[in-house]
């Protein structure tokens, strides 16, 4: 008998199941006689070559066909289908063979290899690091010791291009390369090859005359010509991104005027490459370097403009809304319009007019940028009433009055109904218990769907800084025949459990070392342990904290603390005046809850937070060298505080946006035995914003007052002493506020009983573990007696004992560069501050500009 083989061969996974079914089909047809001739044909045995991982056992369950099988009913395709489905191979044949008593099926497999490392080459302007946290913010990050999936390395392909395209790199490639780092195993690598950056250099437009080209060139607020200020913006890039968007723009500024039939086209793009060959050879030898080569390369682009005719306004009507009164939703187009056209009746609200253009008065041209707002404004005012599939058709009719054509609008609402909450469901909380997350939450199940209600849950879960939300985006099903959501919020667990070995350094306490424990999600249940010992030459400190946010699963908060610790304000660090060392132990015990408990459904209650506590301090004060730093033996402070806080910062040292309200008394009476009464009151504001992303602004005002409610003195530790990184950077802690003489004549600041303090910040956003802030300080303190804001006459004496005077300040100021760094060791960033005092007492001495290394935020 002749020996007949048949293989079935599985190269490329995109063209198998066309050839494969035809070549069944040719083989069939090949074989049909013999096979009918015969009543049984058995698999007698099945033979796996190629397999190294994984066991001839495993590949021969995996591919479902047994010894003994009817080769007639064996579906062959069908095999290859599961072979492959099992993601572990790179090629598959299957071979047929005459055996004793029937067939041997011998499958040939070619194993894909595990991969060992992930290894990312070139791409020095885009960025390895960034690519990096790209990569891990998309959850594509590739596992070691996982089987090569070509699917998931072109994902992380396609980003990496897209990457290089937001950069301004036209022709970005990307090899993806398997290098063999022994049998079976290999390393990943992906080669990035940049290319180069166009810049334009002239920007043209070719049928325009309403606008002239100067104008709409200004209208394009992404897409700029070159100029040697470019590298600050690098709007001079030519990137695909931005110029969609501006030819959005280009539309709506037609729009604004009536023309709203106009085209604006694809630009036409020339490129002109004028790099030297001075800059070629250097580029040679920068590809041998695996750094990216630089190019000059100016582009111009041509954009084709079709204007059409203008229109005008005519009336504007909705119809089928019954949920808003009548009126809401003229006057919400009304309001787009006013928005679009004067930014001073936007910024003090000035109420729109209503009225319908009357015939005879000069025609308003029709804005259809403001038709489409409105509708976006009006689909989320229903969004936000659970009214979540609500639609809206623009119909438009044009009739001409008076020689002008005018456009009548009309929206057909279809409202829908309202929505509820079937279900919430949690992905990713491996350790976070879902009734953690489920009370962090305004919206619960059975509620009804609003949108902005669902946004400030997962604001409320942010918020908890142990498991984030904002890189994955939430689940929203629609229920099948029923008004109803299944939610799932999405997320992943971050920095639970930390054991901190940690190093740091400010200008007031210099280096310091330390170790700390701390769990901010304690057993899954949101609590909160932490034990540390931090310790330098100038300061040293042991505490443990423990807080609660839900005792007995009850609304209610409750927290304890308990720390020992050494200051000494050494000499060099503050100046001999101010010197001296201070030695505190401390308990302190608080409970709170949200307001939200007895005004449910609000959202400014669910973000704000009422506290009550007690502290109880011991200070001893040693080695003081001047009059008001005078030694000092164990103070006793025991005092009550109770704070009320409004916060809606979504992150505590990466924050992009939210704002902070909060006010606090603490009463340290008689009553509670302390030695030095006193009552005092803090008031704090705090704003950031964002915009497109990078940019972010931010705003802190902070005013405190102390009143004394006993005869002596205050304690210097009690006083408000600004200064220092965390208040008015460029100044040393403790040196702004009132200036009084010592026994000697010379002027000591000593702070003050009141406090002012701004901070003014620009935040540029280079990576997200990385920023450049631009900021300006201003604040003060103020004496006893002293009004706020003063600028009362100093006489003061020098070294030289010469008699001078000046008038103080109303605020101390000083503006900067900063340089923020988020580091693993530590989730606070890592500064570098440099500062200028603008107006330096003139007894200072440590000079205008300053520099201070630090770890934290200002606010």
């Amino acid at each position: 008998m002749t020996q007949r083989n048949m293989v079935w061969n599985r190269v490329q996974p995109r063209w198998w199941k066309g050839v494969l079914p035809l070549t069944l089909v040719v083989l069939a047809a090949g074989f049909a006689l013999p096979l009918a001739a015969q009543d049984i044909e058995p698999i007698v045995k099945i033979e796996v070559v190629g397999a190294q991982k994984q066991t001839a056992e495993t590949v021969i369950f995996k591919s479902g066909v047994h010894v003994g099988d009817d080769l007639r009913n064996v579906d062959l395709s069908g095999v290859m289908s599961r072979l492959w489905a099992s993601g572990g191979f790179d090629d598959i044949k299957l071979e047929l063979e005459d055996a004793p008593g029937g067939k041997k099926l011998v499958i040939r497999i070619k194993e894909r290899p595990l991969i060992k490392e992930i290894d990312y080459r070139g791409g020095t302007e885009v960025g390895i690091t960034n690519i990096k946290d790209k990569v891990k913010e998309k959850k594509l990050t590739i596992n070691p010791d996982t089987i090569y999936d070509p699917e998931a390395a072109r994902k992380i392909k396609n980003l990496i291009v897209d990457q290089a395209g937001e950069k301004g790199f036209r022709n970005p490639v990307v090899d993806i390369t398997l290098e063999p780092m022994g049998p079976g195993v290999a390393r990943l690598v992906f080669e990035v090859k940049e290319g180069g950056k166009a810049k334009i250099y002239k920007v043209e437009f070719r049928g325009n005359k309403v606008f002239s080209s100067s104008q709409l060139r200004s209208v394009m607020k992404k897409t700029r010509n070159h100029w040697m200020f470019s590298w600050l913006t690098t709007h001079d890039l030519l990137v695909d991104k931005n110029l969609e968007e501006d030819l959005e723009n280009l539309k709506k500024a037609y729009w604004k005027l009536g023309y709203k039939d106009v085209f604006v086209g694809k630009p036409v793009i020339e490129v002109e490459d004028r790099t030297t060959a001075k800059q070629k050879k250097k580029n040679e030898k920068r590809i041998k370097e695996a750094k990216s080569p630089k190019y000059d390369l100016r582009a111009t682009l041509t954009i084709p403009v079709l204007e059409g005719q203008q229109y005008f306004e005519g009336t504007f009507k909705a119809e089928g809304g019954k949920l808003f009164r009548e009126t809401y939703y003229p006057m919400k187009y009304a309001e787009v319009k006013r928005d679009n056209h004067s930014i001073l009746k936007k910024f003090f609200n000035i109420r729109p007019s209503l009225e319908t253009p009357k015939a005879g008065a000069k025609p308003v041209p029709f804005d259809l940028d403001a038709v489409n707002q409105t509708v976006d404004k009006i689909k989320e005012a229903y969004s936000n009433q659970a009214y979540i599939m609500f639609r809206a058709e623009k119909k438009f009719e044009i009739r001409e009055e008076d020689g002008v054509k005018k456009v009548d609008t009309t929206l057909k609402l279809d409202e829908g109904e309202p929505y509820t909450v079937r279900r919430i469901e949690f992905e990713g909380n491996l350790t976070t218990k879902d009734k953690v997350l489920r009370r962090s939450m305004m919206l619960k199940e059975g509620d009804p769907f609003r949108m902005d209600i669902f946004k400030d849950s997962l604001l409320g879960i942010s918020q908890l800084s142990f498991f984030d939300v904002k890189t994955s985006e939430p689940k929203v099903d629609l229920v099948p025949d029923k008004p109803q959501v299944d939610v799932v919020v999405r997320g992943e667990e971050a920095g639970v459990n930390e054991l901190l070995f940690q190093g740091g350094y400010g200008s007031l306490f210099g280096f310091s070392l330390g170790v700390s424990f701390s769990t901010r999600n304690l057993g899954g249940g949101g609590e909160t342990l932490s034990m540390s010992y931090n310790g330098g030459k100038f300061s040293k400190n042991v505490s443990v904290g423990f807080t609660e946010p839900f005792v007995f699963d009850l609304p209610y908060s409750f927290s304890t603390s308990v720390s020992n610790g050494s200051a000494d304000y050494d000499a060099s660090r503050v100046g001999v005046a101010n010197a001296y060392k201070q030695f505190t132990r401390s308990l302190g015990l608080s409970v709170g809850a949200r307001l939200s408990n007895w005004f449910p459904n609000q959202p400014w209650a669910f973000f704000t937070t009422y506290s009550t506590g007690y502290s109880f301090r011991l200070i001893r004060i040693e080695g003081g060298r001047n009059y008001y730093f005078r030694d000092l033996s164990n103070q006793l402070t025991s005092t009550f505080s109770q704070s009320l806080a409004y916060s809606t910062v979504n992150h505590q040292f990466k924050p992009t946006q939210g704002t902070r309200v909060s006010f606090g008394l603490e009463y340290g009476g008689w009553q509670f035995g302390g030695d030095k009464p006193f009552l005092r009151a803090t008031w704090d504001f705090a704003k950031f914003t964002n915009l497109a992303e990078r940019h972010i602004f931010a705003m802190n005002l902070s005013y405190g007052y102390l009143q004394n409610m006993g005869r002596e003195e205050l304690p210097l530790y009690d006083l408000y002493r600004p200064g220092g990184e965390n208040s008015i950077r460029g100044y040393r802690y403790g040196q702004v506020g009132s200036v009084l003489l010592d026994n000697n004549g010379q002027p000591v600041v000593v702070g003050g009983n009141k406090q002012f303090i701004a901070n003014l910040e620009y935040q540029f956003m280079i990576a997200d573990q990385f920023r450049l802030v631009f900021f300006y300080d201003a604040g003060n303190a103020w004496g006893s007696g002293t009004k706020v804001f003063s600028r009362d006459m100093v006489p003061y004496k020098d070294a030289a004992n010469n008699q001078y005077s000046y008038k103080s300040p109303s605020l101390v100021r000083s503006m900067g560069l900063e340089f923020r760094f988020f580091l693993p060791i530590s989730p606070a960033p890592l500064r570098l501050i440099w500062s200028r005092k603008l107006n330096p007492y003139p007894f200072d001495l440590e000079g205008q500009n300053d520099f201070q290394f630090s770890i934290g935020t200002t606010f």
